[in-house]
């Protein structure tokens, strides 16, 4: 048990744990439907989501995606409808949007999910959704069919249930073959399975062989040396002979195996439902691969958002047609429609090639450039006259050249008498919007009669350099 170099020990896990990854790798990655994989299993639907449906890590994963697609922005749109019954059902469809989330997480999980509208008659007569009755604690009672058909298993015998008004049948993936939809825990069961029976046995591995051994050797009472052994295990000191000795023995295993293989068996879960790995169950991994790993999480929620938008789309609908039978009309022309605001991105390389083009001069982004593209609403922006603050840029550039190092032709006069003019008249050039502005700034300056003269060679430097800057901006 002890001869087993570290080396060699190393190299034994290393393989248990690739073969492990292979093998999971392989399941994960098979053809075969999710009705066949559990064939292959030997379990049935209900087993298999019972025993994924209580681990630790799913849950976890879970609880991510409810909060990614609770914090979703969303909206009700139609024409010809009425703004205070429009604003009634958004209501209720924010009251209840939990309970739809838990039924996109089981359809998922489990292939199909069922939920009972239960509706209540307000004050005025308009019928809403009150609550949702989640069905997923008797699933095995449903069977979902062909064209969207539901079959209830009661105590009296099967019966055909509504699901138009009164039920939801919400179904993952479904195909002639499986109306009843993928199952994704049917591919994560080895993954969950391995999780806890690796916490077994890991277990089993720390009382058997995390305590060290003791071994004494005595050429004299072996059984008096024994009682001397256990009390100083216990605690105290012991004394030997000469001819006497005690050695303890350890395990050079530390049980890293069961560290590598829970994390690989995490890995394999948050990559079935978040589509990325958490950083802390990556051994390593680089910037790049955490982005593009982000990239993949976001494209994955996008998937559970489109099932919770049709779930929501089936709510709606359900309260228009019960309201236009028993209720109150719900005012729309052509339908009532729910939808998930997408966010605009914003795409770095196209933001470096319009930059350069607006740089050129040649072109000029309009306002449907600023709202249709970068997504900002007309009322947070204004367009600047290009043209003027070219001109303004032009003058500014003219008259502080000689603040770059080179001698402008305005300084050639006496520097200590012309640079606080100069300061008044770039102060009042920057704060000016036209040129009748600047003109009125300059009137209204407090100069002394002796630099008259520099004031006016400023005032025509200044005169043509806007000029010139205007026909520049053109």
């Amino acid at each position: 048990m002890f001869g087993l170099t570290k080396s060699k020990a190393q190299r034994h896990i290393d393989a248990l744990v690739t073969d492990t990854a292979y093998a999971l790798d392989g399941f994960m990655a098979s053809a075969e439907s999710s009705d066949e994989l559990l064939d292959r299993l030997g379990l049935s639907r209900e087993q298999v989501f019972a025993a994924v449906n209580s681990d630790d890590e799913v849950e976890s994963c879970k609880e991510d995606l409810r909060t990614a697609m609770m914090a979703s922005g969303w909206r009700l749109y139609g024409d010809g409808t009425d703004d205070t019954q429009l604003d009634r059902i958004y209501r209720v469809i924010r009251k209840n949007l939990a309970a739809f989330v838990e039924l996109v997480l089981t359809a998922r999980l489990n292939g199909y999910a069922v939920g009972r509208y239960i509706y209540r008659r307000e004050a005025d007569g308009l019928i809403v959704l009150d609550y949702i009755a989640d069905r997923r604690d008797e699933l095995d009672r449903y069977t979902p069919k062909r064209g969207g058909v539901l079959i209830y298993r009661a105590d009296i015998g099967e019966e055909q249930l509504d699901t138009q008004v009164m039920n939801l049948l919400l179904v993952n993936r479904a195909t002639a073959k499986n109306p009843a939809g993928e199952m994704a825990v049917a591919r994560l069961y080895p993954a969950v399975s391995m999780r806890k029976n690796g916490f077994l046995y890991a277990h089993q591995f720390i009382k058997r062989y995390a305590q060290p051994y003791m071994v004494g050797k005595v050429s004299g009472d072996a059984q008096g040396f024994v009682r001397k052994l256990f009390s100083f295990i216990s605690g105290g000191a012991i004394t030997v002979d000469a001819d006497d000795s005690v050695e303890m023995l350890t395990n050079s295993a530390n049980g890293e195996g069961f560290e590598k293989l829970e994390r690989m068996a995490n890995a394999r879960i948050q990559k079935a439902l978040l589509g990325r790995v958490k950083i802390s169950d990556m051994a390593n991994g680089s910037r790049a691969a955490q982005e593009t790993e982000e990239n993949t999480r976001q494209d994955r929620i996008e998937a559970y958002l489109s099932l919770l938008s049709l779930a929501i789309q089936h709510a709606i609908d359900a309260m228009v047609a019960v309201n236009a039978v028993w209720g109150v009309e719900i005012k729309q022309q052509g339908g009532l429609w729910f939808e998930f605001i997408e966010e605009i991105k914003i795409d770095k390389a196209r933001a470096e090639r319009d930059k350069i083009y607006a740089d050129s001069g040649m072109v000029r982004f309009t306002q449907d450039y600023f709202t249709q593209v970068l997504g900002f609403e007309p009322e947070h922006f204004e367009i600047v006259d290009q043209a003027q603050q070219g001109a303004k840029a032009t003058l500014a550039l003219k008259l502080a050249d000689g603040q770059n190092g080179q001698e402008s032709p305005l300084l050639k006069s006496d520097q200590a008498l012309m640079q606080p003019k100069m300061q008044m008249i770039l102060s009042a050039l920057q704060a000016a919007e036209s040129y009748a502005e600047f003109e009125t700034s300059l009137s209204k300056m407090d100069l002394s009669d002796g630099d008259m003269a520099i004031v006016d060679k400023l005032v025509g430097e200044s005169v043509r350099g806007f000029s010139d800057g205007l026909e520049d901006g053109k």
